[in-house]
């Protein structure tokens, strides 16, 4: 068992990771009182009938269309509905996707209630469940909508990984990457020399890696004004690609793993690392069937410069744009990142370059 403890300056909690935790007695000493909801998708619900059985449960489509004002409204409605007090709890058991949702709903319901997360995707677990940011996409781009409402604890417990679909556990690792190569060395190391089945045999310790790290930036930087904002390294390309592709293309993750491995390159070509460690970044993310450029054509044509500029075009609706400026985070070695800054148009540029490139790899 682990246990993180993340203390805020108005709030603190619990972090619990440990094998078998909520698939025990956890879930049911959870809901002994009948003012709570539990929010989950339909694929959580379907796999884990059982477990949920008799349960206050609010069910919500799989898939990122539910980080939606529609969605929203629902379950809101629901909420309400079913007498939910302002001395309520919801309990978000699934993926990103709900617990984004459930703590947004948390977090306006009554003007704020309480919430717990319980993850179920590896990378929930890793990324969205720790740090309290929650909320919902537009039309116009990801993650538009939304708030800081922590939660008041966070059950990890791995086993929910063994019906992750494959693609899903991938999806998870490039988060999972995005730690070591970021901010950590030594871990980045030990992802190089596992295999999967080493992985699979040290997730707990894997996940807390992760989890310790992020909590670590969180309680420097609650509000995600400064330092935390490392965290979002790969993102800036990887949110551009899910928003080109309409979030269909391209899981979370394996849009971000396409991110760092444009950063990667990009830091390569200014001679800030070598060929060498670009290979090896290379060769990580590719391990867990992760993607690093686009393969295919692009806008019904051919995958050109100028494709790639029209894709990336999606980072003008970036929420971390600041006017015509684009603040995006490069690598400065395996475990060292730092905040950069560039014009829109200059950005773009070598954004699109690095894309172009890898795709051709």
């Amino acid at each position: 068992m682990k246990m993180i403890t993340l203390a805020l300056e108005k709030k603190s909690y619990d972090i619990l990771i440990e094998n078998g935790c909520v698939q025990s007695d956890l879930l049911r000493r959870l809901c002994l009182s009948d003012d709570y909801v539990i929010l989950t998708d339909q694929n959580i619900h379907t796999i884990y009938r059982a477990l949920l059985e008799g349960l206050n449960v609010i069910e919500i489509p799989a898939g990122e269309a539910s980080k939606s004002m529609a969605s929203y409204e629902s379950v809101m409605n629901a909420v309400a509905t079913m007498g939910l007090s302002r001395k309520g709890v919801i309990l978000a058991i699934g993926g990103g996707v709900v617990g984004d949702l459930a703590g947004f709903v948390a977090a306006t319901y009554m003007r704020g209630i309480k919430w717990i997360q319980i993850p179920t995707s590896l990378l929930a677990m890793i990324d969205s469940s720790v740090g309290g940011k929650v909320g919902i996409n537009l039309r116009e781009g990801k993650n538009l909508v939304g708030s800081f409402h922590q939660p008041d604890a966070v059950y990890i417990d791995p086993e929910f990984l063994k019906t992750l679909p494959i693609r899903e556990f991938s999806n998870g690792m490039a988060e999972v990457i995005k730690y070591g190569l970021g901010f950590d060395e030594v871990f980045f190391n030990q992802l190089e020399h596992y295999d999967k089945t080493d992985v699979i045999a040290h997730i707990e310790a894997i996940v807390a890696r992760c989890c310790d790290i992020k909590a670590n930036l969180v309680m420097v930087d609650e509000r995600d004004m400064g330092i935390r904002n490392l965290l979002n390294f790969g993102h800036t390309i990887g949110h551009a690609l899910e928003h080109y592709y309409h979030y269909d293309r391209y899981l979370h993750g394996e849009a971000v793993a396409i991110g760092m491995a444009v950063v990667a390159r990009i830091a390569k070509d200014n001679g800030d690392i070598s060929l060498q460690t670009f290979e090896r970044i290379v060769k990580l993310i590719r391990k867990y069937d992760l993607p690093i450029g686009i393969k295919g054509e692009a806008i019904n044509g051919p995958l050109d410069l100028a494709a790639m500029y029209k894709i990336l075009e999606a980072v003008k609706i970036d929420k971390k744009l600041s006017g015509e400026t684009v603040n995006w985070i490069a690598l400065k070695q395996i475990g060292a990142l730092e905040f950069k800054k560039a014009s829109l148009e200059t950005a773009l540029s070598i954004f699109a370059g690095g894309l172009y490139a890898n795709s051709k790899l």
